[in-house]
């Protein structure tokens, strides 16, 4: 099966140092951080938030095709080396997440708890973004420089949504009335945009 046969290939071509540098990044930081005592749930919040953010643009370098300007040449449609070029980095991406929440999880105070379900909703939004802006960014630019334009358009979208303040923010702590309705919303995101990065992974022609 073609796919099957790709997975090698595509795996050894995909740039991994950004997204295993920012994973281990975000393992140390929930290891650390107020080493010596008990996470608190805040703090844990907080960094789980900040790494879902970072390792949706992490992911975004997976993403780049340096044989995006050859396709016609190529004898496998991009679409096919994109999602799995996309699948590798949001497997990925949201492993390192989770790997880290499981770290501050285990760090809590007795008694603490996280809202581990409305938080990995938010961090696999944001991971999907990460890679959809820089597909879009690939249909532009070449190399490194669609990565780094994906993570500004990643960027730009984050600080939109945290200055838009209200009842319904995006980004809603777990003790506002608010959570769960805002999550709902968080998770009717993902499918339009894991439309939107089909259709930015199609074939150019």
């Amino acid at each position: 099966m073609l796919v099957i046969q790709l997975i090698r290939p595509i795996a050894r071509a995909i740039d991994w140092i950004p997204l295993a540098v920012t994973g281990m990044l975000a393992a140390v930081m929930v290891s650390v951080i107020e080493a010596g005592s008990a996470l608190g749930v805040g703090t844990a919040f907080t960094l789980l938030r900040m790494m879902g953010v970072m390792l949706g643009a992490a992911a975004g370098f997976a993403v780049i095709d340096e044989m995006t300007a050859s396709t016609g040449a190529a004898p496998v449609p991009r679409w096919l080396r994109q999602w799995l070029r996309c699948g590798f980095g949001g497997l990925f991406a949201g492993l390192f997440w989770g790997i880290a929440c499981a770290i501050a999880v285990a760090r809590l105070p007795e008694g603490g708890q996280l809202k581990v379900a409305g938080m990995a909703v938010e961090a696999a939004v944001c991971i999907a973004i990460g890679l959809l802006s820089a597909s879009v960014a690939g249909r532009m630019h070449q190399g490194k420089a669609a990565a780094l334009a994906g993570l500004g358009g990643l960027l730009v979208i984050v600080s939109v949504s945290l200055v838009l303040r209200g009842p319904y923010w995006p980004w809603l702590y777990p003790d506002e009335e608010n959570w769960e309705i805002v999550h709902h919303g968080w998770l009717a995101m993902l499918p339009p945009v894991l439309a939107a990065l089909g259709w930015a992974s199609r074939d150019l022609r």
